[in-house]
């Protein structure tokens, strides 16, 4: 992929997965069954790894190098305006990290509901974002 358009393709792809999860978190954001709340977790998974991808490629596309994972990315992100809300970008991350334990039903229940409550809306707020700039 060309450098110049390597973010779009990426964002193409971010698109249908945050399409998913959308679909999703409308349907079931208020579901008390685990078995679709770890399909919801499984979905925020998929949607917050091309998220922080999709930075990455946007940022070298212009000219901001060194960005090593997905905090790096956030930060740099959140300091040119891409993104609203910071905080809830790294907490995003931390709950990324705890999701290998949604057998564990109180991580379940927590992690659902920053899926659905904060991190959902920040994750659109970043396609909406990212659409402008295309």
């Amino acid at each position: 992929m060309a450098d110049d358009i390597r973010w779009q393709q990426r964002f193409a792809n971010y698109i249908n997965v945050f399409t998913r999860l959308e679909q999703a978190v409308e349907a079931y954001g208020d579901t008390t069954l685990d078995i679709i709340k770890e399909g919801v977790i499984q979905r925020f998974e998929f949607t917050h790894e091309l998220a922080w991808k999709v930075m990455k490629d946007y940022l070298e596309h212009e000219g901001i190098q060194n960005v090593t994972g997905s905090r790096s990315a956030a930060r740099h992100a959140f300091n040119i305006g891409l993104l609203e809300d910071g905080q809830a970008w790294m907490d995003m991350i931390e709950t990324r990290n705890h999701t290998v334990h949604a057998y564990r039903h109180s991580i379940l229940e927590t992690e659902f509901k920053n899926i659905v409550e904060r991190y959902y809306p920040a994750l659109k707020q970043f396609r909406e974002t990212m659409e402008r700039q295309r």
